[in-house]
């Protein structure tokens, strides 16, 4: 009963797991037709983008020192993407959604800056994990003011600030 049990929870973790994804260098500029999901009951906004960011690596033991090479991706999920009105077309949404992705790209590339340089010692995977959350705490506060601060994309003045700030910071990004 045991084994059974375990096996469903596997099931069940490995269905929740998004199956399509792709990352902002394969797909920087988002379409309608990316949002495939479903929207949840009562959803109070038109659109949601579901995306994040990602790291792996790899490390090697020389001598004492620790070396470190990651991968780090921003990534999109469409399963979990959706818009309410299968029709809608409206390109103010689509942009202030497109800025959700762009926001999460931008903490990417923070994440692959912290890990250029970062310096591992053999305490490396707490110390990769605890960057990684502190980039990611970062991201998700500023998606969550983001839409605080445009009312989800409907004050146009302060959406267009957003734009703009993000476009000077990934330049500042390089």
């Amino acid at each position: 009963m045991k084994s059974l049990l375990l096996l469903l929870s596997l099931f069940i973790a490995t269905a929740m797991v998004p199956v399509e994804k792709f990352t902002f260098q394969e797909k920087p500029v988002l379409a309608w037709e990316d949002f495939m999901g479903t929207p949840p009951m009562n959803a109070p906004h038109a659109a949601s983008v579901n995306s994040g960011i990602a790291y792996s690596y790899t490390a090697q033991l020389k001598g004492k020192k620790v070396f470190i090479d990651f991968e780090v991706r921003s990534e999109f999920y469409p399963q979990l993407s959706w818009k309410k009105n299968l029709k809608e077309t409206d390109a103010q949404l689509l942009r202030h959604e497109q800025l959700h992705w762009n926001i999460s790209e931008l903490h990417a590339r923070v994440l692959k800056k912290a890990f250029e340089n970062y310096q591992p010692t053999r305490h490396y995977k707490k110390e990769v994990q605890h960057i990684f959350n502190k980039v990611e705490t970062a991201r998700q506060s500023m998606q969550e003011r983001y839409d605080r601060e445009t009312n989800h994309g409907l004050l146009l003045t302060q959406q267009r600030e957003w734009e703009t700030y993000i476009s000077q910071e990934f330049f500042k990004m390089g």
